[in-house]
């Protein structure tokens, strides 16, 4: 009796575990959407550091970004429920941390934007941000490169920043 009742609480105590550690999770989901957005434009990122590369990997990210966490809603070319806008407004890369001998470990990458989603249907802007920004480290004592690894870091926190801003506007 006293074992069975052990063996419920425990359970019990790991089922409110399980749900805690998701409760504390997001993610960018169809259902997070209002519910009348099927598809979604992601534009040309507008460039104003005129590094066309950098723009291309933003604009990618983005598109990855939607492809993996936005269930039904499909990426369209045109004629789309919501119009999702980014512009670069600038791109820095400099040096973080110096070694006893004085030469770079670390340089820091810093990207700023600025991004609009739009509700077409509706005619409302759902999220727009003039300036978000993210930055990633990349070591090059580490053989760790700017566009790799640097870039790469800093889009990825992009990616998260307009998911964690965006569904706290819905």
């Amino acid at each position: 009796m006293f074992s069975k009742k052990v063996s419920r609480l425990l359970c019990f105590v790991a089922v409110a575990l399980f749900a805690g550690l998701l409760s504390g999770c997001y993610s960018f989901t169809a259902s997070t959407l209002p519910s009348h957005i099927k598809t979604v434009k992601i534009h040309e990122v507008e460039d104003k550091t005129l590094d066309p590369v950098l723009a291309n990997n933003i604009r990618a990210g983005v598109l990855e970004m939607f492809r993996k966490n936005a269930g039904g809603v499909r990426v369209v070319n045109d004629n789309a429920n919501a119009d999702f806008e980014m512009t670069l407004l600038s791109y820095t890369n400099k040096p973080e941390n110096y070694n006893s001998s004085s030469d770079v470990e670390t340089y820091r990458v810093t990207i700023r934007v600025s991004v609009k989603f739009y509700d077409n249907v509706k005619e409302r802007v759902i999220y727009e941000s003039k300036s978000l920004s993210a930055e990633g480290t990349y070591d090059v004592q580490a053989n760790e490169t700017e566009d790799r690894h640097g870039q790469t870091r800093a889009i990825e926190k992009l990616q998260d920043l307009i998911i964690t801003n965006a569904l706290a506007k819905w």
